[in-house]
Parts: C-alpha cells; structure tokens; sequence
C-alpha cells in the first residue's frame, strides 16, 4: 500500500529571494514526490512567489498579519493529506526528508527531525553551537534529551511532521503567541502531557541557514525572550528546564572545543541577558493598567 501524499506547510513573511528558491529546489529534488506544499504569506508587504512554478505548490494569504502560529494553522487547515509536515522558508530538506516523513508516520503521529544549521562564517559557526534552532552544530539529541527508545518531549516547527487528525485534536499551535517562538513548546508539551509521544528521527534532516551576524542574534534572542512570556503563561511549571539548558551548555562547550569555547560561552551569557530583556519588555507590554 502506497502511504498518504504529504501536505508541506511553510508560513512566510517577507522571505528572502535566495533563501525562498533555496527551499523550493530542495522540495523539487525530493525523492518522495507524493506531496502539496502550502505556502501561506502572513500579509507581507512585499513579497514575490513568482517562481513557485510547479504545479504542487499554492500560495495562501493571511488578510492581516498574526504571526507564525496562526500562519501554520491556516496551512493545515488548507491541507488536502491526512499527514502535515511543517519547515519555514529559511530552511532546506535534505534530498530524503519527505521520504523518511512518510516512513515514519506510518508508525508514529508526530516525528521531530534534526535541524542542522549550514555554517558559513565562524560567527555563524559559534551561534550554531549553541545548539538552535533545532539542533544548531549540536544536533538535536543534545539539546533536548531523548529516551533510549527514541522519543522525546519537545518538537522544533521547522523540521516537525504530524497526523493532520491529532494536530487538530490538539488544538493546533496558539495563536496568541506573536512571535515565532514558543508556540512549538507549547504544544509539544501539550501532546506529552496528554499521552502522546514524539519520535525523534536523527535521518529526517532540515537544514536552516546561520545567524551570521551580532545585531541579528541578539536581536533573535529578544524574539526568543518575547516567546519565553507566553510559554510562561501556558506552561507555569517548567520543572527541569534549567537542568536542561546547563546540559546543552555543557553540550555546547564539548563539541566547540578549546578555541570555540571562549566566544560560544560569551553568546550563551548575551542570550540569557537578551532572552531577560526581551521577557521583560512583553511582560510590560501585556501588563494590565491599574
């Protein structure tokens, strides 16, 4: 029996031109070629998705802009196949990816692959090695623990497949997370925490692009920090997590090395102070007058 074709959703703002035809020819060059890709523009102000030639491909467009969350919703909702795979448009799919999706959802409903970042520069190189997003030059078994039989209780949305039904019954990513970050947590604890468990597949390889310079970084960790306020409120117990990121730390320095780990430590401790300011500017945001 042949299994379900793949409906591939990528939520898209503004993308960059090269990075854009970049994820298009990965997908052309996939070996499993039973899929649609959806991509929705969440209300761009300029954006041209003119060399989406092939026929598998539809553009959808948000009416305003809401962000990621609810971007990815509308793409499953648009869905045709019965199983969902999710990337972003900075991201590339290894020739095999969408083949080793369908493997895997034959016998699990949600698969999380590994997202490695593809270096260029040695600023690039030291971000990766902090491990995100996805996996970063660490992978993504040493930033989020997995059990000896292959599971996990996190997913990262750029390399995440799903059984559109259990997606649904979900819930669906919360749209009241504005920023991309965080509303992946949420929901990955959410299946955890509802008897559902999440397949790591270290061969299902998306490869993103690098962060290759300072003021983009940090002003990446202020998105991240802004995300951090919402998983807060959806999740008020995060038992274990700071155990967790002192072991990915840990991570990190090994597999940077004596000459790495200097600069690696130095963009761990910005992150941690940009994550911290970008918390506290949502939380005033959202606070209530008196």
């Amino acid at each position: 029996m042949i299994p379900p074709p793949i409906s591939v959703v990528v939520p898209s703002y503004n993308p960059r031109p090269e990075h854009l035809r970049a994820l298009y020819e990965s997908l052309l060059a996939q070996t499993w070629t039973h899929f649609e890709v959806i991509v929705v523009d969440d209300a761009s102000p300029e954006a041209d998705y003119a060399l989406l030639q092939d026929e598998r491909f539809r553009v959808v467009r948000q009416p305003e802009n809401r962000g990621p969350a609810a971007a990815r919703n509308r793409g499953a909702a648009e869905a045709k196949h019965d199983w969902l795979f999710f990337t972003d448009t900075d991201c590339t799919l290894a020739p095999d990816c969408l083949e080793r999706v369908s493997a895997g959802l034959a016998h699990d409903a949600i698969i999380m692959g590994d997202t490695r970042t593809r270096v260029e520069t040695l600023f690039g190189r030291c971000v990766a090695l902090l491990g995100f997003p996805g996996g970063g030059a660490l992978g993504f078994h040493r930033v989020w623990r997995v059990d000896e039989a292959g599971y996990t209780r996190s997913f990262s949305s750029c390399n995440l497949a799903f059984h559109k039904a259990l997606f649904e019954s979900l819930g669906r990513f919360n749209e009241t997370f504005p920023v991309a970050g965080g509303e992946d947590t949420v929901l990955a604890r959410h299946a955890v925490e509802t008897g559902h468990r999440i397949r790591y597949a270290p061969h299902q390889i998306v490869y993103h692009v690098e962060r290759p310079d300072l003021r983009g970084f940090l002003r990446w960790q202020i998105i991240r920090g802004r995300g951090n306020y919402y998983i807060k409120r959806h999740v008020p117990e995060v038992g274990g997590y700071l155990r967790l990121r002192i072991w990915t730390y840990k991570n990190s320095l090994v597999t940077a090395g004596p000459l790495l780990a200097f600069p690696v430590t130095v963009l761990w401790a910005l992150s941690v102070v940009f994550q911290s300011i970008g918390y506290r500017m949502e939380a005033k945001k959202n606070r209530t007058p008196a």
